[in-house]
């Protein structure tokens, strides 16, 4: 087998930006559970954590439905079923997303 043997059908840019855009929040939600351990109030802690917990639930419904939600919802055409690193890869940032909830309230 040679390197002109291997034929790629799907493109490889759907899953590289869905990881890009997902660990760039994954970050950006760390660093904010950073922010709320340090300064924040009672008030901003209660919906740091409510935003959090909806990224987390976007990351689970792109898990069960796949590309009919991304597409009525962002508006994207992304079949999850024919890339299986986005289907199981949403799983995996959602139980990530779960360290960055707010566990101290200074």
């Amino acid at each position: 087998m040679t390197w002109n043997d291997i034929i790629i059908t799907d493109s490889i840019w759907p899953p590289v930006l869905y990881y890009t855009v997902s660990i760039i929040v994954g970050i950006l939600l760390y660093i904010g559970k950073l922010f709320v351990h340090r300064y924040a109030n009672l008030t901003v802690y209660v919906c740091y954590a409510l935003f959090v917990t909806l990224f987390s639930g976007i990351q689970v419904c792109i898990f069960r439905f796949g590309g009919d939600f991304t597409n009525a919802i962002f508006g994207i055409d992304l079949d999850t079923l024919a890339y299986k690193s986005i289907y199981n890869g949403a799983f995996v940032f959602f139980l990530l997303y779960g360290i960055a909830i707010p566990t101290r309230f200074k």
